[in-house]
């Protein structure tokens, strides 16, 4: 309780006492003068005044006692009703979190993985720096919203050249890596930090018994004659990675518009990359989707299985030109 409101309740209870000794004093007075007046004996006049004196002041207490009784009483109820409400709040959360704990254990991810997730989410807090704590604020969000898309088997969509994905997928396909590689897209890859590992990663697939294919899209015959494409597809070769050449022109028709930069993962997710030009040499990753929707990953794969069809080996050196 603030100081002006326990000063503010000791003025009323000050007036409350007042109140009542003039109500009493006023009670007898009025006695004494009645009986006084009626010719009362003295003796008759000061006790009747005493006796209704004291009633009024009884009266007076009973009606006090009452009101501060009724106050106690809505007190206890309202500290009842809040009660109540603390306690039923603190079961619902515990019931939530049960039922959030109930699902992790159910989950098909590991369950000390996801838990350690919240554990070291829990470390950071708002006294933290600003910018790292809105950064994790984000990088949790977008999370959310990554596993949300995955969950429902959807598209997920990274804007610009993504290769926590490219490599993540690699890493962790169980039966197959399957690639269209496309001149506008992966025109300077292989010699790129990213297209390293992203090679080391297949190559560890491939030696590991995973099937790994690429198709390298030409789009015009000279492009076999290219060194940097016959070295990257000896090179891959050596890793046991099955690579194989796609002549523009060997594309049936009703495939030429499908054709794009493509890998697909164990059958059942499509990784797409679309580049901002179509010209190889200023062609940079617009956006990067992940493709889970079943219908359009069958579409991926029976493209893929087209192509394979019709793509060849590399000519030996002394076939050239």
């Amino acid at each position: 309780m603030s100081a002006d409101a326990g000063a503010r309740r000791s003025r009323e209870n000050s007036n409350n006492v007042i109140r009542t000794a003039v109500l009493t004093v006023a009670s007898g007075g009025v006695t004494f003068l009645v009986t006084n007046g009626l010719d009362q004996p003295q003796a008759i006049c000061i006790i009747l005044s005493i006796l209704i004196g004291g009633i009024a002041l009884m009266v007076r207490f009973l009606v006090d006692f009452e009101n501060r009784l009724a106050a106690v009483e809505q007190l206890e109820r309202d500290g009842i009703a809040d009660i109540k409400k603390m306690v039923g709040d603190a079961f619902s959360e515990i019931s939530e979190a049960t039922a959030l704990f109930g699902l992790i254990e159910a989950s098909a991810l590991q369950t000390d993985l996801v838990t350690q997730l919240v554990r070291n989410s829990t470390n950071i807090s708002p006294d933290s720096p600003p910018i790292v704590y809105r950064f994790v604020q984000q990088k949790i969000k977008e999370m959310s919203d990554f596993l949300k898309q995955l969950a429902e088997g959807g598209t997920v969509t990274y804007y610009g050249e993504d290769r926590d994905w490219l490599l993540g997928l690699t890493r962790t396909a169980t039966a197959s890596v399957d690639a269209i590689s496309m001149a506008a897209v992966d025109h300077d890859l292989w010699r790129s930090e990213i297209g390293q590992r992203y090679l080391d990663a297949q190559r560890r697939a491939a030696r590991d018994g995973r099937r790994v294919r690429r198709i390298f899209v030409l789009d015009t015959p000279d492009m076999e004659y290219e060194p940097e494409l016959r070295r990257a597809y000896e090179e891959q070769r050596e890793m046991l990675i099955e690579v194989r050449l796609l002549d523009r022109t060997a594309v049936p028709t009703p495939l030429q518009v499908q054709v794009r930069d493509l890998i697909l993962f164990d059958d059942i997710l499509a990784y797409e990359t679309t580049p901002t030009t179509t010209d190889p040499r200023m062609a940079q990753v617009a956006e990067t989707r992940l493709v889970l929707t079943d219908s359009r990953v069958k579409e991926c794969t029976q493209l893929f299985r087209e192509l394979w069809d019709v793509s060849r080996e590399l000519r030996p050196a002394q076939s050239n030109r």
